[in-house]
């Protein structure tokens, strides 16, 4: 083979691995269930006419237990502006860790866990992409339940989260923006 095809192949594979790890600008959201202790599942979608802002967390991560602080206070501002507030841990030990992570830091909205592989399914992540998985990823959806933002843990988004989740929520609560915004990645 020659080193031109060589490459030429090494390119189309890597174009190939990267279109499959990055998702659509907006999508419907698809089917998510967290499971909760003690409580109902949550379906993501149960929340169709409402703004979701939903964050992907690990109970261990300092950034993700900051975004939880975060989080509790915007949710009394926005949660009368019709916006519903999830977290859903995914860290391996999730389960058994959520509870002391419910009574350290009080979140103030439902909070609750799921696998790994369904996590970045939702998040459509490729599984043969061997780039980590940052946490917190926060993901917003309209209230058609749109994916209208995703937000990656290494993403400038989280360098100052009260502004950017407000930014965001700001936006989809505007009746003639939500229609118009753009998920960043």
């Amino acid at each position: 083979m020659s080193r031109m095809r060589t490459v030429a192949l090494c390119l189309l594979s890597a174009a190939i691995a990267f279109s499959a790890a990055v998702p659509d600008t907006v999508r419907q959201s698809p089917a998510f269930s967290i499971q909760r202790i003690g409580n109902a599942p949550i379906d993501v979608n149960h929340y169709h006419g409402k703004i979701v802002a939903l964050a992907f967390i690990s109970t261990t991560c300092p950034h993700c237990q900051h975004l939880t602080e975060v989080l509790n206070t915007i949710e009394k501002e926005y949660t009368p502006r019709g916006v519903q507030f999830l977290e859903c841990a995914f860290n391996p030990d999730a389960q058994s860790s959520l509870p002391q992570f419910i009574q350290q830091f009080h979140p103030a909205f439902p909070v609750g866990y799921a696998d790994r592989g369904s996590v970045l399914a939702y998040l459509q992540y490729s599984i043969l992409d061997t780039k980590p998985v940052y946490v917190p990823h926060m993901v917003f959806l309209d209230r058609r339940g749109m994916i209208r933002g995703d937000y990656p843990g290494e993403s400038d988004f989280f360098q100052n989260p009260d502004a950017s989740i407000r930014n965001e929520l700001n936006q989809l609560l505007k009746p003639a923006a939500a229609a118009t915004h753009r998920k960043k990645r």
